[in-house]
């Protein structure tokens, strides 16, 4: 989707960038949910993509658990460390039931609007 709407330019350069992140250690927070970010020259803007997935994945989480919830943070090259803001303020409402109830069981509109909520804080 992130390609199709032009976010992205390359989907391979964008998902090898996640992956290579993946290898420097793990994405899972817990709680069924990981958040993968890459900062990359092949994404155009700033793009937030999120996948809840019905089955659960190994992901070696934190906690040791599968995940099915994914927050994808795609940056550009050069955008300063955005993601890491974005990261870091989406971690910490991971702690917090009522967010990742909505991460977990909301419609997209309510998972859009959490998301939007805790980055704009």
């Amino acid at each position: 989707m992130a390609f199709d709407e032009g976010r992205i330019a390359d989907i391979d350069g964008v998902e090898n960038g996640l992956k290579d992140r993946e290898m420097e250690a793990t994405t899972g927070f817990g709680k069924g949910i990981a958040i993968p970010h890459t900062k990359s020259k092949y994404v155009k803007e700033p793009t937030i993509i999120v996948l809840r997935n019905n089955q659960e994945i190994e992901w070696n989480s934190l906690d040791g658990k599968p995940v099915n919830m994914f927050i994808n943070l795609l940056v550009p090259d050069g955008k300063s460390n955005i993601h890491l803001k974005m990261l870091a303020k989406l971690s910490r409402q991971l702690m917090h039931k009522e967010f990742t109830t909505i991460l977990k069981e909301g419609s997209e509109g309510q998972i859009l609007e959490a998301i939007q909520n805790v980055l704009n804080s």
